[in-house]
């Protein structure tokens, strides 16, 4: 009789770090990066006014602006994927932006505050925190280097703490509404048969 060995059962999947840049990645972050700039131009004149009248308001709708570059994080599931993603999307999208390229740092910053805290949160076993907690606390911490990002930009007349304090929550929730609800987009993709293939 032959005996049952470790090796007879399914291994689990492997984790890929940022070294797995395939060209495969690649064009799917950028195909993701597309749909994120198409999103970009659409909420564009409506988060200009907001941004310069409401703070808090303007920073829970840019919660928008991480949606696919944390979409692409979940689905290829590389770590660095959420911010490759952000700087294209920043970069294609800079001609229809009044600040231009500059718009690539605040996408940027979230997507590798996202990508930075998916890594450490499963650094040491990625079992030990449920998936909804780990997109929650991934997309606290983008909101909170979004915030610190956009402090420099603040008005005079927005520097007191209760619109800070308002800012600071808002883009928190903003951060994690857009990761938790690309985690489901994803999900959804996958139910429907449609997986991110082996790294080659």
């Amino acid at each position: 009789m032959t005996p049952t060995t470790p090796a007879t059962a399914p291994a689990p999947p492997r984790r890929r770090s940022a070294g797995s840049f395939t060209t495969r990645v690649l064009l799917t972050c950028a195909a993701f990066a597309a749909v994120q700039v198409l999103v970009l131009i659409g909420i564009a004149p409506f988060t200009a006014t907001l941004a310069a009248a409401l703070p808090p308001g303007y920073a829970l709708v840019a919660g928008l602006h991480s949606l696919l570059p944390f979409a692409a994080r979940h689905y290829l599931g590389v770590t660095g994927t959420a911010t490759l993603t952000a700087t294209i999307a920043g970069f294609l999208a800079s001609p229809f932006s009044p600040i231009g390229l500059l718009l690539m740092v605040p996408l940027a910053v979230g997507g590798a505050a996202y990508d930075l805290a998916l890594a450490l949160l499963a650094r040491r076993d990625g079992s030990a925190v449920r998936p909804l907690a780990r997109n929650v606390v991934a997309g606290a911490v983008a909101g909170v280097a979004l915030f610190a990002v956009s402090l420099p930009v603040f008005s005079a007349e927005h520097l007191i703490w209760p619109m800070l304090a308002a800012t600071l929550a808002a883009r928190m929730a903003g951060e994690i509404g857009a990761s938790v609800l690309a985690a489901r987009m994803v999900g959804r993709l996958r139910r429907a048969g449609v997986r991110s293939s082996p790294s080659r």
